[in-house]
């Protein structure tokens, strides 16, 4: 009895703790779509790929073994420039009712192309 009490309590603490991530990651994004409806849609990061910062990649030179003792080597990946557009801004072109519909497209660069690309976050 003790110990599926015990277990249950932490089953519980660990879907409060689920839900508040989710939640916190909805509002987020929420947020994040919602600026363009109240400030405007951002301002462009890039006009092409050449204008985003490049990714230091590396690979393995022969094997696993070889790879642990460092026979790898180090490459780069440029950069994407991705167009965007913020949801909140087009539902207000859509029932704008005739006036001149604004600009909800934006280009911003890539933060991460593949896994490896994405350290940090």
């Amino acid at each position: 009895w003790y110990q599926r009490r015990v277990h249950g309590e932490s089953s519980q603490d660990q879907h409060r703790e689920m839900k508040a991530l989710v939640l916190l990651v909805v509002t987020a994004l929420v947020i994040d779509q919602s600026q363009g409806l109240f400030f405007g849609t951002p301002r462009s990061q890039c006009s092409s790929d050449s204008g985003c910062p490049t990714f230091r990649r590396s690979r393995c030179l022969g094997g696993f073994l070889s790879c642990i003792f460092g026979n790898s080597e180090s490459y780069i990946v440029s950069g994407r420039c991705l167009n965007r557009s913020n949801f909140f801004c087009d539902v207000g072109n859509l029932f704008g009712g005739g006036r001149r519909p604004r600009n909800c497209r934006y280009r911003q660069c890539a933060q991460c192309l593949a896994n490896e690309d994405c350290t940090g976050f």
